[in-house]
């Protein structure tokens, strides 16, 4: 490729040339970057393959200009176009000094989105370069963890904020479809649409594609599916043998919801434990799943304890034996705390003790709130039984309250607070609170 064809590639991707496809924009994620990137200089924008990193990104780089930044002092590299050949750390190089010669303004700061950076070795040295010169600002995107555990977490340690973009909470799949509840007043008037919109949102989940084509959902999650497997995991980690890694996903997702062990993965399998180790670290690393720990006040017996494994969004559920209304429940709402924990520095948890488990523990500042998830306690029986978990951790650790996230009752009983899941989605942020 000359220096022409890849000027007219670059102009492709960039608001100085064709202005990029935006989408819908997701202004908490795009508040967030903007922020974050003029007070530290690097953003790592993190995230499930699919779930809108690239478009936050390029929402935010748009945002700038509109806020008065020419666009010729903005670069767009997607490193993930087919059409860039092997791209490596010297077409880099070549990338920004065509630039730099054919569009940048002089001695005026740039603002550099590096798109899927994983793609290229050596895209660290680029981006600490540049950065340390205070010649650029950099939003770096990804979809594994591991963007982070490489040598430029350790070179630019203090100097880089990470971002974890999900896919799509309750509120903007609300939005998605052009709802917007933003007072009590107006969700009061809406009950019945934001109590169908719920139950669409918790079977079909909130990739944002998904949820905007609706007739061909079931076929973009399988090639999403696909995809993170593939790339992300078996061609990122080299491994040889795909199968293991699909039919241990395949495990975790059937899984969801329920509490499992490396060793009783490994039998139930026929996988090698420091196999089921490994992949299960791969897998979490590409944000397909997460696990939790049993909360306890030893933390050696954190570390040891089994794990309860939760899929990323409830789409990748579509057609699996774990697509039964309670668990995808437990599991939308574990999604929807495991994005407020992220961004607020709390810990996640579940716990089991004699007799009792607790769906999620949440711990921040020394403050505990346990919470159940449960389809109805109309029934006294399953009242009781959600009630006398949350007391019995309630006493052992010390909590001040509990809760309870049901499809649609609402009480309080002796500081145990019974929510309905359309408040709790809508209203999440404060959990804690």
């Amino acid at each position: 490729m000359n220096d022409e064809e890849l000027l007219g590639l670059m102009a492709s991707w960039n608001f100085w040339g064709r202005p990029p496809e935006t989408g819908i924009t997701r202004d908490h994620y795009v508040n967030r970057i903007e922020g974050f990137l003029r007070a530290v200089g690097v953003v790592a924008v993190t995230g499930v393959r699919r779930a809108g990193k690239s478009y936050v990104s390029v929402q935010t780089i748009k945002r700038l200009i509109d806020q008065g930044t020419n666009p010729r002092d903005t670069l767009i590299i997607r490193l993930d176009d087919e059409r860039l050949l092997n791209p490596d750390y010297q077409m880099l190089l070549r990338i920004y000094d065509l630039y730099r010669v054919q569009v940048k303004r002089e001695n005026e700061k740039t603002y550099v989105l590096l798109d899927e950076a994983q793609e290229v070795e050596g895209w660290e040295r680029f981006v600490r370069g540049l950065s340390e010169r205070r010649e650029a600002l950099f939003i770096v995107t990804g979809s594994s963890s591991k963007l982070l555990s490489s040598e430029f977490s350790t070179l630019l340690s203090g100097r880089f904020i990470e971002v974890n973009v999900t896919p799509l909470n309750f509120r903007e799949y609300l939005g998605f479809g052009g709802l917007n509840y933003d007072s009590p007043l107006s969700v009061s008037a809406n009950l019945d649409t934001i109590k169908r919109e719920m139950m669409g949102y918790i079977n079909g989940g909130g990739f944002p594609d998904s949820v905007l084509n609706p007739s061909v959902k079931n076929e973009l999650i399988l090639s999403y599916f696909n995809s993170i497997i593939v790339k992300d995991v078996v061609k990122r980690y080299g491994i040889r043998d795909i199968s293991k890694v699909e039919s241990l996903a395949r495990f975790y997702v059937a899984s969801t919801a329920s509490t499992i062990t490396f060793n009783s993965v490994s039998r139930f399998l026929k996988i090698p434990l420091k196999t089921v180790e490994r992949y299960s670290g791969y897998l979490e690393s590409a944000f397909i799943f997460f696990f939790l720990r049993s909360y306890s006040s030893s933390p050696k017996a954190v570390e040891n304890s089994p794990r309860k494994v939760h899929i990323i969004d409830n789409g990748l559920l579509v057609n699996s034996a774990a697509s039964n209304t309670w668990r995808m429940l437990e599991s939308a709402v574990a999604q929807e705390l495991k994005r407020v924990s992220s961004e607020n520095n709390i810990s996640m948890y579940y716990w089991k003790g004699e007799g009792a488990e607790v769906d999620i523990v949440l711990e921040h500042r020394g403050k505990l709130l346990p919470v159940q998830v449960s389809y109805s306690i109309a029934e006294e029986k399953s009242r009781e039984m959600e009630f006398r978990a949350l007391r019995k951790f309630m006493k052992l650790f010390g909590a001040e309250r509990g809760m309870v996230i049901t499809m649609g009752e609402s009480m309080d009983e002796n500081q145990i607070s019974v929510v309905p899941a359309r408040t709790f989605f809508l209203n999440s942020a404060g959990i804690l609170k």
